[in-house]
């Protein structure tokens, strides 16, 4: 009984659930419009000599659909000669055996994705319902285990579909994949995908448990530009990279408006803090071990601050330098790999 009591406590803490919740990266597929071309975080997943899923909205194929999320979005496509296509991407942390999780995403079929038959070689319509099918493995596209797949993809608005996966091994990756849903000989279709959610270690049962309640935070209230430097002090010391050392931690929560977010919750308290002093801005400098993570954490960061509303105005990312140490910062130089420090605009 007192085991099972420890427990009981330890799981309604905020601590265990950052640690059974795996966030990804760039859930709602956000980057420029662009025909195959993944999106940022992303991998193509498909067959060799195929083209990469699209992402819209940028008038391609006639798909003339908005985001359910965000800006952007992913279409992608199965063909009448037997192909089809997918993205993925390496997780944060591994799914792990023997536990359940509850994942949801949007998804939607477009009436309009004009492009050439495979099959014919003659202008075709890829009107057709797909599936999604959710793989796990051990390595880009790896398909070790099929974790879930939808009904066939037929209403042409956004709707969410929840899935709940009970992964036999400890993959390391997902991916997603649009496949045929209507039997007989291959076909030309379309699945739309966006705002995908984490995956959340939920008990284990036939229906796919709905994701939990998320925590609703309050902006931050001050009122002069010490009090501004002293949050900022507070928070920026918080942001975290994952245990890869490559992600920014993410965290599930909702605004006062209700706005759900995936994203660092001490970087959108930062935002919503520099927001109320037009006047200032922060330049963040950011370090790494090589020139790969110096260069992932930057887009780390550009992610971050787009996802959360900060404008493009209010803040500048960098590379670390020498320099820096003969500027003021917020912290110690050596205290964090990134440094941060308000100036006037």
């Amino acid at each position: 009984m007192f085991r099972f009591s420890l427990l009981f406590v330890f799981f309604q803490t905020t601590g265990l659930f950052a640690q059974t919740t795996i966030f990804l990266d760039n859930p709602s597929f956000e980057d420029l419009p662009a025909v195959a071309h993944p999106p940022q975080g992303w991998y193509f997943c498909g067959q060799p000599g195929e083209s990469p899923p699209d992402i819209h909205p940028g008038g391609f194929f006639g798909v003339e659909r908005m985001a359910q999320d965000g800006a952007t979005f992913v279409g992608m496509v199965v063909r009448d000669n037997g192909t089809h296509e997918g993205i993925g991407q390496r997780l944060a942390s591994p799914l792990q055996a023997g536990h359940c999780y509850s994942f949801s995403l949007y998804a939607a079929r477009s009436e309009a994705y004009r492009s050439i038959s495979r099959a014919t070689g003659v202008p075709a319509n890829f009107s057709q319902p797909a599936a999604l099918y959710l793989w796990g493995g051990f390595e880009n596209c790896g398909q070790s285990e099929l974790l879930a797949k939808s009904p066939a993809i037929l209403y042409e608005g956004w709707k969410q579909y929840s899935f709940s996966l009970q992964p036999q091994d400890d993959y390391t990756h997902l991916s997603i994949e649009a496949y045929f849903a209507i039997p007989g000989a291959p076909y030309n279709g379309n699945v739309l995908i966006d705002c995908a959610s984490p995956l959340v270690v939920a008990a284990c049962g036939e229906e796919p448990e709905p994701l939990p309640e998320v925590e609703v935070v309050e902006a931050p209230d001050i009122r002069n530009v010490e009090e501004l430097r002293a949050l900022l002090r507070e928070q920026g010391r918080q942001v975290r990279f994952s245990a890869d050392g490559i992600l920014l931690e993410q965290h599930l929560f909702a605004d006062e408006a209700g706005r759900q977010y995936q994203a660092n919750l001490h970087l959108w308290k930062i935002t919503q803090a520099l927001n109320r002093f037009p006047g200032y801005r922060i330049v963040i400098s950011v370090g790494g071990t090589s020139d790969y993570l110096r260069q992932s954490h930057l887009r780390q960061f550009e992610e971050a601050l787009k996802t959360i509303g900060l404008d493009e105005t209010k803040y500048r990312l960098r590379a670390r330098r020498r320099s820096d140490r003969k500027r003021e910062w917020l912290w110690g130089v050596d205290e964090h790999e990134y440094l941060i420090r308000v100036v006037k605009q």
